[in-house]
């Protein structure tokens, strides 16, 4: 078969994704602005029992500092951002809490950002991703969980297990490892991975050194990854990367023609999760060179620009329904 769906949106080489646990407020100081300057999309862990509240958790060290309410999540949902689920109280999850942690703090935020939460982020450390509340998280219809390990995510592993590298000031001991505004990008670059940042509110001095970074870190670190990236990078919230995971992960190709006059394609899913809201996957197909020279497909019937991405080898992003045609040939 010709038709191949790229490992990332876009035909793009590896992804970025950046989280900021807590959802707090003082985000608007530094962290907001460094973001819409560079155009680059972020994602907020919020704790469902403390929304719009000033934060009183244990011994954190953001304590005194408030939570985003609804509206004011809403309003950084229209700046691309993404919301998920950082549990009810941010305590060990036992057993008997499932409930409460995973579906009702779902359904608080949910009704107050009015739109679907797709991902819980464990709280605290890894004892929040035990199996008890993986297991309770993929039978509520959560699309996957994000955990505290500093490693990349590959386009064809399972990603319920999602990990992400600490954009931190240094990290806690015995390593005191210094801040490095290149961490994992190389390591991104050579295997074609998924990497995510995570921090909670840089200021203009880290609030905890093992816990954040300052804004000009941060800023530091988000050049160096446009810097270093360049076009090969597809900037993402986690949802539209889950997105896209999946519909690769579910979609069926049935050849219909593939000869001298048309290469055409019947697309469609099978048991897609209903939660996925943007179905759209991105295919790199071979054709005669001739095709190349007005590169064009159809899609049920409607003619669509593609792009040239090297000889012989046309790029589209279609968005797919149930029996979805696509069509390559060359233009009379």
């Amino acid at each position: 078969m010709n038709l191949k769906v790229c490992d990332w949106k876009y035909g793009k080489n590896w992804v970025y994704s950046i989280t900021y646990d807590e959802g707090l407020v003082d985000l608007h100081k530094f962290t907001i602005p460094i973001h819409e300057e560079l155009g680059i999309p972020g994602h907020v862990e919020v704790v469902a029992g403390q929304l719009g509240e000033i934060r009183n958790i244990g011994q954190s060290s953001y304590n005194g500092m408030r939570h985003m309410n609804g509206e004011e999540l809403k309003e950084i949902m229209n700046m691309g951002w993404g919301v998920g689920n950082h549990s009810w109280s941010h305590e060990i999850i036992e057993k008997n809490m499932l409930d409460k942690e995973l579906r009702q703090a779902r359904d608080v935020i949910e009704e107050a950002i009015d739109s679907k939460v797709h991902f819980y982020c464990a709280p605290g450390n890894n004892i929040n991703m035990a199996e008890h509340i993986l297991e309770e998280a993929r039978k509520l219809g959560y699309l996957g969980a994000m955990s505290l390990t500093d490693a990349l995510n590959r386009p064809h592993e399972e990603l319920f297990w999602i990990n992400r590298t600490p954009l931190h000031d240094q990290l806690y001991e015995p390593f005191f490892s210094e801040f490095d505004p290149y961490r994992n990008i190389s390591h991104a670059q050579k295997d074609s991975g998924w990497l995510i940042d995570y921090l909670h509110c840089p200021l203009e001095e880290a609030v905890h050194i093992n816990k954040d970074c300052s804004e000009a870190q941060l800023r530091n670190r988000l050049e160096t990854i446009i810097e270093v990236g360049g076009d090969d990078v597809w900037y993402a919230v986690p949802e539209e990367v889950m997105f896209y995971h999946l519909c690769r992960q579910h979609l069926i190709i049935e050849v219909i023609n593939e000869n001298k006059e048309e290469q055409s394609y019947n697309l469609k899913f099978n048991d897609l999760n209903d939660r996925v809201e943007n179905k759209s996957l991105t295919f790199d197909v071979n054709v005669p060179t001739s095709w190349c020279q007005s590169p064009v497909f159809l899609i049920d019937d409607i003619e669509c620009l593609a792009e040239v991405v090297r000889p012989n080898t046309l790029r589209c992003t279609v968005s797919i329904s149930d029996n979805t045609k696509l069509r390559f040939g060359k233009k009379p």
